[in-house]
Parts: structure tokens; sequence; C-alpha cells
């Protein structure tokens, strides 16, 4: 094993140091994404309530968002370690809730404010609690 003097391994830790606090600025795009992915769940959940043309709607809107963030994320050169692990949650977390809104809502509350309003809230908060969460790391 090499011999590393004060001043190299100095300019190493230097480097490791940059590196890190690049990475972890470059990162924070993700509190972004799960921002507007929350606000997207939110207006695309309460369209449903509004009846057919309110699923057209909401078809159009959650389509516009899921591509947009969709190009947005492929875009980003660098994430924090565990990201696929954390996503995958926010994402399960998501569509159970989303699927717990969805199916008594399109059955038996169709156009019911007060179903679908708390309803988008509760679907949002999985995106707005992980942005919360990952811009705290």
């Amino acid at each position: 094993m090499p011999n590393i003097d004060a001043e190299a391994a100095g300019a190493a830790l230097t480097r490791a140091e940059t590196l890190q606090r690049r990475v972890r600025r470059r990162s924070r795009w993700y509190v972004r994404y799960l921002q507007i992915y929350g606000a997207g769940a939110f207006v695309a959940t309460l369209l449903l309530g509004l009846g057919p043309r309110g699923v057209a709607a909401s078809v159009a809107v959650w389509g516009a968002v899921v591509a947009a963030l969709s190009a947005y994320a492929v875009r980003q050169p660098v994430s924090r370690h565990g990201f696929a692990r954390r996503h995958a949650m926010i994402i399960a977390s998501w569509a159970v809730l989303y699927a717990a809104v969805l199916m008594p809502g399109v059955l038996w509350f169709e156009g019911e404010l007060l179903w679908w309003l708390p309803g988008a809230v509760v679907v949002s908060l999985p995106a707005f609690l992980g942005a919360r969460l990952e811009g705290r790391r």
C-alpha cells in the first residue's frame, strides 16, 4: 500500500467534501419533484369528483404531470443514497391511498365535494411528507 503524505491526504479530503456538497445541492431536485407530484395528485383527484368531464380533465392533468416529471427526473445527474427505496415507498403509499379514495368515490360519491376534497388531501400527503423529509436530509 503506497504512503500518502499529509498534503495529499488533505487534498483528497477537501475534494471529497466538495463532491459531497455538490451531490447534496444537486440532489435537491427530488424535493421539487415531490412537491409537484403532490400538487398534481391533489388536483387530479379532486377533478375526479366532478363527473365525466372531471374524469377527462383529471386524466389530462395527471398525464401531463407524470410526463413532465418523468422527463425532469431522467435529466437529473445525481440522487442521494437510498433514493430508489424512498421513491418506491412514496409511490406505493400514494397508490394505496389513491385506490382507497377512488374506489368508494367513484361508486358512491360522484360529485360530493365532502368526499373528494379530503380525499385529494389524503392522496397528496405521501408526496408532501416525502418532500418535507427529503428537504431535511
